[in-house]
């Protein structure tokens, strides 16, 4: 990724002990050149994380602390906001250009399906904060995709930024205490960024062993490794080692920095205490090559050949990935293989070449000729403009359609009615089937509001999973929903129904958590959040509880009542709470969604009942007295066959979840089948 540098002086590899850390340094513009060598051909041919980002994350740091140390403690001190200013207006341009290039190659290429979180991801790149989504998408249940983001190598971009932001202030303060106490700006950029140093990577280390996976996107386990660079340039003056032992140091770092995603999994194990290995390799070769005699790798990475790589290591980041991504969508394939991983390799070379000599280098030559201040405040709105027109006018007209479409899915798209009634008339053949692919997210269902009054829970881990429909409070009946995600999408059959007839209705949903009691969970929580649920259920008492009692499975694996759902069972009677117990729905080894919003006859995509669920309902097992069974199998897989599509409306969101849209119009065959105690 570009780094913040400005020539100082005439170019030299190296120069005396002090002066040294101000000078043009060609070497580790070639370690930038290897870093994102490493970054692009793991990426593309390895499939691993090489550690190559963590060198630009520390070289990034290490280039703008020199530029403030400098200037610190002289007559020309650096301007804060203006500095900061001008990192992103050398940053946005191509940033700008790339993710356009991203929204035309989704549009063109992508599944619709995919367009939304594009939509998403574009935003929160262009503001700086991608890797706050990616954080929150790897510990969130509802967030699964098949197809990779295009846009997921923005995390470590967004994370520079905020990096970025929080330096100019802390080497602000630094600034403004050296010169009113006349203290060596050293000593006190020494000390708050040690004080970073060591606060960050105890966070990293912590939050890393907890929860690795947000932990690989959250800034506050990264921002060690940008300390890692101000205190390199504040250490280099103070490291007067012997030529040969700079050499050794110095190959030493660049061999690890080659191995390093051979030999550990980087994006497993990241960042923690393991990052400490590429920061440190990459600290011993700008060490190796600060002497007055170039000894180790730095002629090697002086050279012309990794020169002009580095030139365009920025460009070179920004678009390989994306590309990759487009070629793996397109071919459909899980690699992209010797003869493609070339293609790829060489077109982004050729586009990264490109983005400089159109975008970056004219962008940086404007502000040379012109020094006036709005120079980069004009370059930010333009880039920025560059993405938000386009970006808000395909979403914007992807709502009007929605909303036409909308209008009319009472006739276009009855879904269920159809198997009740055969007489109504066939959807027209250019209606758009429901739901729509950009609003799959919304086929989650979910309550109106967080569960109030009496209902609100008393354990805090339900805080973020009870939610109710309005006027609850006043209603003569409630039914709870109580399990996993399956059960929440049963949430939408029964939505209508109290509707119909003035329920309240309360959902206590997590995903991958049943209430198989002895079933495992998702996560490590699961147990103590079904403990937690089932406790609320017996305070709030409700008229009934509805959940999924069985476990369909695709393949070898029979269904099957969940393990532990008896006990379940017996706490509900305990508690004298009537239970609606629903047969699971089928699952499959594809994504149904996809397969029919791909095939020009959705009746390819069908499959027979037999592949996922029994012959007869296992949860016969469980008839009892307060428990009333519902098979609602008959309107998923009718005349034994399952269907992705029924009355022009898709059965399924994903692989294995009801879709809201056609859940709600299973709402007749569930009423008929709820306990009559419930009226």
């Amino acid at each position: 990724m570009r780094v913040t540098q400005a020539p100082v002086g005439r170019p030299a590899v190296a120069g005396r002990a002090d002066e040294g850390r101000w000078a043009y340094r060609s070497d580790i513009d070639g370690l930038r050149a290897v870093a994102i060598l490493l970054v692009v051909t793991y990426h593309v041919w390895i499939g691993r994380v090489s550690g190559g980002v963590d060198v630009f994350l520390m070289l990034s740091a290490f280039f703008l602390t020199r530029g403030f140390l400098r200037r610190m403690d002289g007559p020309s001190p650096v301007r804060p906001v203006l500095h900061l200013i001008g990192i992103f207006r050398r940053l946005l341009p191509a940033a700008a250009v790339t993710l356009v290039g991203v929204l035309a190659l989704a549009w063109t290429f992508f599944p619709p399906s995919t367009w939304r979180a594009t939509w998403e991801q574009t935003w929160a790149s262009l503001l700086y904060v991608q890797n706050w989504v990616l954080a929150a998408d790897s510990v969130n249940y509802y967030a699964r995709v098949e197809t990779p983001s295009p846009l997921q190598h923005f995390w470590s971009m967004s994370v520079q930024g905020q990096a970025f932001v929080l330096w100019v202030v802390l080497l602000a303060i630094c600034q403004a205490v050296v010169r009113r106490f006349r203290l060596s700006p050293d000593r006190v950029a020494g000390v708050v960024f040690g004080a970073v140093f060591v606060l960050s990577l105890w966070y990293s280390i912590v939050r890393t062993d907890a929860a690795q996976q947000s932990a690989y996107f959250d800034t506050g386990a990264r921002l060690w490794e940008f300390a890692a660079g101000s205190l390199l340039v504040i250490a280099l003056p103070h490291l007067r080692l012997r030529p040969r032992l700079r050499a050794l140091l110095g190959w030493a770092g660049l061999g690890g920095l080659l191995i390093l995603g051979l030999v550990l999994d980087v994006q497993g194990g990241f960042p923690g205490y393991l990052a400490l290995w590429p920061v440190l390799c990459a600290a011993a070769v700008v060490v190796s090559g600060s002497g007055a005699e170039v000894r180790g790798p730095a002629r090697f990475l002086a050279s012309r050949p990794l020169q002009l790589l580095g030139r365009d290591a920025y460009a070179l980041y920004l678009v390989h990935w994306p590309l990759l991504i487009t070629f793996l969508v397109v071919t459909g394939s899980d690699g992209a293989g010797f003869v493609g991983g070339t293609l790829i390799i060489v077109l982004s070379l050729a586009l990264a070449r490109a983005l400089t000599a159109v975008v970056d280098t004219p962008v940086r030559a404007w502000r040379k000729s012109d020094p006036s201040r709005l120079v980069p405040v004009a370059v930010l709105v333009a880039a920025t403009a560059v993405v938000v027109l386009p970006l808000s006018a395909w979403q914007v007209s992807n709502e009007v359609q929605a909303r036409s479409i909308a209008a009319r899915a009472a006739v276009t798209n009855p879904g269920a009615a159809v198997l009740r009634d055969p007489t109504l008339p066939e959807p027209p053949a250019d209606a758009a089937l429901l739901p729509l692919p950009t609003a799959l997210e919304e086929e989650w269902m979910q309550l109106d509001r967080p569960c109030s009054g009496d209902r609100v829970p008393e354990n805090g881990i339900l805080n973020v999973s009870c939610w109710e429909t309005p006027h609850t409070a006043r209603a003569t009946r409630t039914v709870v929903v109580v399990g996993d995600s399956h059960s929440q999408q049963m949430t939408a059959a029964l939505l209508p129904v109290a509707e119909e007839n003035g329920w309240g209705l309360v959902m206590l949903a997590k995903g991958g958590c049943s209430m198989g009691l002895d079933e495992p969970g998702m996560d490590d929580q699961c147990d103590q959040w079904r403990e937690a649920a089932i406790e609320h259920v017996e305070r709030i008492r409700p008229d009934a509880v509805l959940t999924v009692v069985t476990r369909s499975d695709w393949g070898e694996l029979d269904e099957a009542i969940r393990p532990g759902i008896d006990r379940f069972l017996d706490r509900m009677g305990d508690a004298g709470i009537e239970v609606i117990g629903v047969r699971d729905n089928p699952r499959f080894p594809f994504d149904m969604y996809s397969c029919v919003a791909d095939s020009s006859d959705p009746v390819d995509c069908a499959v027979p009942r037999a592949g996922s669920l029994a012959d007869d309902n296992p949860a016969a097992v469980l008839d009892r007295a307060g428990v009333q069974l519902v098979d609602l199998t008959p309107w998923i897989c009718p005349d034994d066959v399952c269907v992705g599509v029924v009355g022009n409306v898709a059965l399924y969101r994903d692989d294995n979840h009801l879709s809201r849209t056609y859940a709600r119009t299973l709402a007749p065959s569930l009423v008929e089948q709820l306990p009559p105690s419930l009226g």
